[in-house]
């Protein structure tokens, strides 16, 4: 049956009307001249797909032709460039169209212009892993977060949107007990690995295989999703420290000399031996060799290095550590190979005429270079030889394990024997047999005895005068005292010490060895305000005992009398820095805290304060800070501001402190639905029941979730509202049967955590729409955005009255002879079987 030219016009008038209503978009926009241009469609919707209606601008022009490629899905009828093939975005994700104006004779009068077609992705294709199963070994104590496997799913979407993208997640561990989760994937990635609980406890003794379901989904509103399994196989690690090696020092085996050995688990690895601290050891005497075998190089000295903690890598061809680098402690072993050494070339000791029988006079040193605390470095002292045997010999003892020495017996007389040498052996393994022995000099002095007393030359120094601001360890005055006992001696020495007028440490008193000159330093800060003036009592002492009968009087002490004058200090903060915690509702005037700063010199002090926010202020004369403006924690929770203290009299005598004030949250924030759970779309025909994810947020940091979501009552329906979580739930809606299109506004309640709790009120919709055959619904009007309705509103009424002056076109064309044009039998039965009925 063929279509007359006013039929396909009455039908395309009915598919315009159609479109017009469905879209939103005028008349006239789908229509124009011939010029570049692009449209866009999305994949799987009903066909004919009618793009647009090309006008002449040329008078010549009479039709329009695809002059390339037509791809056979696009064609031109009646100027309007249709496409009668189902679009998969899959398929082709877009085409390149060459359209020209032609007269009557096909000769081309405008264009060829470029029109673009692009397919906009449909989510209609699950993600589908590679391998319906994995086999994998894992080890055990595999490193957690390092991946053992990676599974890969493809998805045919546009992998730019959310329909392409995959997440994956381990849907179940089999087995599992206790609720311990041993393995993890990357939702991003698909790698594998193992937790930290799977790293500990993982064992080939207590279970060997386990069984993952890993899940695919991608990140559609409506997502799609599968599934595929990971068989896991727990095998013994070998990769372990043998721990600690000891080597005895200085062998005289043969080197290099295998110590230790360590085996990846797998064959092929690359092994890497090197010092843990690189700077410890000048040179690093141990090799690793492809077996994993570990030898020192060369005999070690304890002495030089006693231990050496050594780092070894397994590699892979890339040299990529395959796990952890295991760390082996070497312990150099002792043997007695050090004698003991004198700690000095000579041990000098004096001792007074008069030092009585048992005495302690000094102590000679030894010290043993190997192993402390044992054997091989415990020493033993012995008297070898005194000389002069004057009067006699054995007149000093030494202690065998201390090295004391004493008086032992006879008479020291200065002027007869000056000085006694001393020949001490000392020997390690505590003396016995085999040990290892050196002999030690000690000179011993015999002094006069410490019969005077140090006598100053003047009783009274000062008064001198120093500024509070004097340096640390200045030298503020020297004072002299003398002894007439024999120079050099612990006899002839003076010690100075102040004993009176310093409680606080302020003064310390040098002695010069040579000349017995006491130097009076500054060892603490003048604070003027404390002490003006300082009235200090000196004493000078030996550090040998006096002899019986004899004591110090007044000629060993003196007097010093010292000044300090003031300086003009500013104003100083009770604290370097103030914290003060502040709930985000304070109100205006509100006190924040009161600042304590004082001036030295008890002068009045001013405040200022530096608040770039403007949300504080001050009390200028008694430094309470006060709130100023609003706050809200929100948008700020630390604010850093400054306080100025200054002299009123000298503003310029100021110091400034700074302030941390942190904001404390209150619940005024009420929780609402997040943007992307507030619409949502299903198909007709709807039947039974439909389950929607949803999540709210809150602004209040401390007072979000837990959320507790409720919803009213729709009368004839029901809702069912499950926690999924602190912040998503599942909402299962049973609305009965639907055939036609339908909008519903669910009222949700969703309350926080806080105390009391705070309820938001917010709106879920759920539009109840047609489907492609895809079963994906078109978008609804009502969806679109404030901006679009208007435009919507505007393209209807303009859409309204072209179809009005079409329609008068059609009914006076109808009254004109009934004259049939010859159309392409094809192009009529294109659209006769395209164009929608009303």
């Amino acid at each position: 049956m063929r279509t007359s030219k006013y039929q396909c016009n009455g039908k395309l008038l009915l598919f315009f009307i159609a479109m017009v209503v469905t879209t939103g978009i005028s008349a006239q926009s789908r229509k124009g001249p011939l010029k570049q241009m692009e449209f866009t469609t999305t994949e799987g919707v009903d066909i004919p797909i009618y793009f647009f209606e090309f006008t002449p601008t040329d008078k010549a022009v009479t039709d329009f032709k695809i002059t390339g490629n037509t791809f056979g899905k696009f064609y031109i009828f009646e100027s309007w460039l249709i496409c009668n093939t189902t679009l998969d975005r899959e398929e082709q994700e877009s085409y390149k169209l060459q359209i020209e104006g032609v007269n009557e004779i096909g000769d081309t009068i405008e264009g060829p212009e470029s029109v673009n077609i692009v397919v906009v992705d449909i989510n209609d294709n699950p993600p589908t892993f590679e391998k319906a199963e994995y086999m994998v070994v894992v080890r055990q104590n595999s490193r957690p977060g390092k991946p053992f496997i990676h599974v890969n799913a493809i998805d045919l979407d546009d992998p730019n949107t959310p329909n392409g993208k995959i997440m994956y997640s381990i849907a179940q561990q089999i087995p599992i007990s206790h609720n311990a989760v041993y393995f993890q994937i990357d939702n991003e990635t698909g790698a594998i690995s193992t937790t930290e609980t799977g790293y500990q406890s993982l064992d080939p003794q207590n279970e060997n295989a386990y069984k993952l379901i890993v899940n695919a989904k991608d990140l559609a509103a409506l997502s799609l999703g599968s599934n595929t399994k990971v068989m896991i196989t727990v095998k013994e690690n070998l990769w372990k420290s043998p721990g600690e090696i000891e080597i005895i020092e200085n062998s005289t085996d043969p080197h290099p000399k295998i110590i230790t050995q360590v085996e990846w688990n797998e064959p092929g690895a690359i092994y890497e031996l090197k010092p843990k601290d690189k700077m410890a050891y000048p040179k690093f005497p141990f090799a690793i060799d492809a077996n994993g075998n570990i030898s020192v190089t060369e005999p070690l000295d304890r002495e030089e290095i006693s231990k050496y903690s050594l780092l070894v890598y397994a590699l892979d061809e890339n040299s990529v550590p395959l796990e952890n680098p295991l760390e082996i402690m070497i312990i150099v072993k002792d043997i007695n190979d050090n004698h003991p050494v004198c700690d000095k070339a000579v041990t000098m000791i004096e001792v007074q005429e008069n030092e009585a029988v048992g005495s302690s006079i000094g102590t000679v040193k030894a010290s043993d270079s190997d192993e402390e605390g044992t054997s091989n470095s415990l020493l033993a002292y012995a008297l070898l030889d005194q000389e002069p045997k004057v009067p006699e010999d054995n007149m000093f003892t030494v202690d065998d394990f201390t090295g004391e020495i004493k008086r032992f017996k006879g008479h020291l007389q200065k002027k007869n024997t000056p000085q006694y040498i001393l020949k001490v052996l000392v020997k390690d393994l505590i003396g016995e047999k085999g040990g290892l022995t050196t002999e030690c000099m000690v000179n011993i002095s015999v002094i006069d005895i410490n019969d005077m007393v140090p006598i100053f030359e003047k009783s009274k120094y000062g008064p001198i005068t120093f500024t509070e601001d004097t340096p640390l360890d200045t030298v503020l005055i020297e004072i002299q005292a003398t002894d007439n006992d024999e120079p050099f001696t612990g006899s002839s020495e003076i010690l100075y010490q102040v004993t009176e007028g310093d409680t606080s440490g302020t003064f310390k008193i040098v002695t010069d060895e040579r000349t017995n000159r006491g130097m009076v330093h500054l060892a603490k800060p003048f604070n003027f305000e404390e002490y003006a003036s300082y009235n200090l009592t000196i004493s000078a002492t030996n550090p040998e005992p006096l002899v019986k009968g004899v004591e110090y009087n007044s000629s060993s002490f003196a007097f010093l009398i010292i000044n300090v004058t003031d300086n003009d200090e500013p104003p100083q903060f009770s604290q370097n820095l103030y914290h003060k915690w502040l709930f985000e509702n304070a109100s205006k005037g509100d006190s924040l805290l009161i600042l304590d700063a004082k001036d030295p010199e008890g002068g009045e002090v001013s405040y200022e304060l530096n608040d770039p926010d403007e949300r504080f202020m001050i009390d200028s004369k008694t430094g309470e800070i006060f709130v100023k403006g609003e706050l809200d924690m929100e948008k700020k929770n630390l604010y850093e501001i400054e306080a100025i203290a200054m002299e009123k009299d000298h503003p310029e005598k100021s110091s400034t402190v700074k302030i941390n004030i942190h904001l404390r949250d209150i619940n005024d924030n009420a929780p609402k639905l997040a943007e992307d759970s507030s619409s949502f779309f299903i198909c007709l025909p709807a039947e039974g029941e439909e389950h929607i994810i949803i999540h709210a947020e809150d602004d209040d940091q401390e007072f979000g979730p837990p959320f507790t979501f409720s919803a009213d009552a729709i009368s004839g329906k029901k809702i069912k509202i499950e926690q999924i979580n602190d912040t998503h739930s599942s909402v299962t809606l049973a609305f009965g049967s639907h055939s036609e299109e339908i909008k519903y506004s669910i009222p949700l309640k969703i309350t926080d955590n806080g105390s009391p709790p705070l309820q938001g009120n917010s709106i879920m919709t759920v539009d109840i729409c047609k489907c492609t055959k895809e079963h994906k619904c078109y978008i609804a009007l009502e969806q679109q955005s404030g901006p679009s309705k208007v435009g919507l509103a505007v393209g209807i009424l303009l859409g309204t009255f072209a179809v009005i002056g079409l329609i008068l076109a059609v009914v006076f064309l109808r009254t004109k002879t009934r004259k049939s044009d010859k159309i392409d039998a094809k192009a009529a039965g294109n659209a006769s079987e395209t164009i929608p009925l009303a």
